[in-house]
């Protein structure tokens, strides 16, 4: 392919991801390894990391880093071709709470949820196999990620600090308190006597204060 056809098939994909594209997805159209190479030498991209490309100038985002992890998890498949649903490879647990801009969670590594067993090289991504109903699943920045009161309980079920709980719990409140109705709060309890908390123990209203 010409460098020309090249720079311009590239430039399509990395328009609809976002200012990112994979080299599977170049190499599907056309694009093959040694041109994208002469691409990354004059400049016009750049490797992000391993199979995973940026158009220069494209602008950057506070979610950029996990954007990109989670386009490499199916490389040949195009962002708007995948199902975001709780089929797809799923934003969960820290990773999550940072997403939704809640809480002072650290989101790396970045963690997925993901319903059968999968392994990575990467010390960046970390998998958890669970299977989520579609009611846990909401898409944020163009990602499937587990809804907050999900994200909530996946924490607890983890062992997080309840500190840092709270503090993504505080957030949420402030932005929205439809969702801890009674069926939430008693979820909330039932991790009490994981935390060392007798039963009929409130950890509910022990996060609020």
């Amino acid at each position: 392919m010409k460098r020309i056809d090249a720079t311009q098939a590239t430039a399509d994909l990395a328009a609809s991801q976002r200012g990112f594209f994979t080299a599977a997805q170049a190499r599907n159209t056309g694009v093959d390894k040694l041109t994208l190479s002469r691409l990354c030498a004059a400049g016009q991209v750049k490797r992000i990391d391993h199979g995973i490309y940026q158009a220069a100038g494209a602008p950057g985002f506070r979610e950029e880093t996990l954007y990109a992890a989670w386009l490499g998890l199916i490389p040949e498949m195009p962002s708007y071709q995948r199902p975001k649903d709780e089929t797809d490879f799923v934003v969960s647990h820290a990773t999550a709470a940072w997403l939704h801009g809640l809480g002072e969670l650290n989101p790396e590594p970045f963690t997925f949820t993901y319903p059968s067993r999968r392994q990575t090289r990467s010390s960046q991504v970390r998998f958890v196999r669970s299977t989520l109903e579609p009611q846990d699943v909401t898409v944020v920045s163009g990602m499937p990620t587990t809804t907050i009161i999900r994200t909530v309980l996946d924490l607890l079920s983890s062992g997080e600090d309840l500190s840092l709980v709270a503090s993504v719990l505080s957030d949420a409140l402030r932005v929205n308190t439809d969702f801890a109705n009674e069926s939430f709060t008693t979820k909330v309890d039932a991790f009490a006597t994981r935390y060392g908390f007798g039963r009929g123990f409130s950890l509910y209203e022990y996060l609020r204060k």
